[in-house]
């Protein structure tokens, strides 16, 4: 999918055709210190508030005229991981309003890793689960129109695509994540035989495990919210629990407040994992703003983090507490690990010396 994004900068010629803005902030240059007001850390490597420009525009130059034929929509390549050694391949990316006629991707493929593809959108805490917009997907010769945030697992080598945003009302945020360091893909023929079948809804998740969201559940929030002094409005948005072979995700939204205390002790894990955190706030001026400021703590250092990013946590690396020191607009919360089970270990915390 990563390619698929890459081929509407690179080549006027094809058949897609979307409007792609990519923003820097002036005299950005693509470092990994933006947004981080600790720096000069060891682990500032870690963490990721922009993409790799030089992977959109080689020569460092936007194309003179954006393309536009049979599209309104302008997608923001917003965050990845290209840079940050051994981190696994992810790509997020704002999709604004407008409409297409013409495909994203028009050609089915297959994967070499499994692979997670995201659409979330951004009507706000009354509709939290609502797309604000329509996509058509293609899994395995079938054909979904989603018209809800979801998280799409493909296991290696289930055909997927054509993608097409058919409507967008809304600001989407569309991601992919796969397990892999490397993207790379194998085209294959595409049939619309099976279009009505949904023998691969399955790998399809528009809401949560019911677990996180049950009474007892809710009840143990508040307790542990009331606990560290926090005001912090969330909804558990989506993960892929349930769905079969998939690895570890967990997607939330903070809607606004604060927090005295911490929301999660120092541990480590047997998996590489992705924290991250991305702001609603900028819109399309400002897209990289987070809104607020968090505070992550990386093998003992203490990190401020005001502008949305991803952040690599290798296996067997520290880290955490968490505090959410400010949430002024609505800010995507979320974590990637390459694992099919979530464990952790308790490690020894900086902050409370235990």
């Amino acid at each position: 999918m990563q390619r698929a994004i890459r081929k509407i900068t690179f080549s006027l010629s094809l058949l897609l055709i979307v409007s792609v803005l990519v923003t820097f902030a002036p005299g950005q240059s693509g470092g990994t210190s933006q947004g981080n007001e600790n720096t000069g850390h060891k682990y500032d490597k870690l963490i990721s508030f922009d993409v790799d420009a030089y992977k959109w525009f080689p020569d460092r130059k936007p194309p003179a005229e954006p393309v536009r034929k049979n599209s309104t929509i302008k997608i923001t390549p917003l965050l990845d991981l290209d840079r940050v050694p051994g981190a696994f391949y992810i790509d997020f990316n704002w999709v604004d309003k407008g409409s297409s006629k013409d495909y994203l991707e028009s050609q089915e493929h297959v994967n070499p890793f499994d692979e997670v593809i995201g659409f979330i959108g951004t009507p706000g805490e009354k509709a939290a689960h609502e797309l604000g917009g329509e996509v058509e997907f293609w899994v395995g010769g079938e054909k979904y129109l989603i018209t809800k945030s979801c998280l799409i697992f493909l296991p290696k080598g289930l055909p997927h695509c054509p993608l097409r945003f058919n409507r967008v009302d809304s600001r989407i945020l569309f991601f992919t994540f796969g397990r892999t360091t490397k993207y790379g893909l194998t085209h294959t023929k595409f049939s619309d035989a099976r279009s009505t079948e949904r023998k691969n809804a399955k790998y399809i998740s528009y809401d949560v495990n019911p677990s996180k969201v049950s009474p007892e559940a809710v009840k143990k929030e508040m307790m542990e919210d009331k606990k560290i002094g926090s005001t912090v409005k969330g909804t558990h948005l989506l993960d892929l629990d349930q769905a079969p072979g998939s690895f570890y995700t967990d997607f939330a939204w903070l809607w606004g407040g604060s927090a005295k205390g911490y929301n999660v002790v120092a541990h480590s894990h047997d998996f590489d994992e992705v924290i991250g955190f991305i702001g609603t706030k900028g819109g399309l001026k400002d897209p990289n703003d987070l809104g607020g400021e968090m505070e992550v703590w990386l093998g003992g250092e203490k990190h401020l983090i005001t502008k949305s990013c991803l952040i690599f946590v290798p296996k067997g690396m520290t880290h955490c507490p968490i505090r959410f020191n400010r949430v002024d607009a609505p800010i995507l919360f979320f974590t990637v690990g390459m694992t099919g089970t979530y464990s952790s270990t308790p490690s020894y915390d900086f902050v409370t010396g235990h």
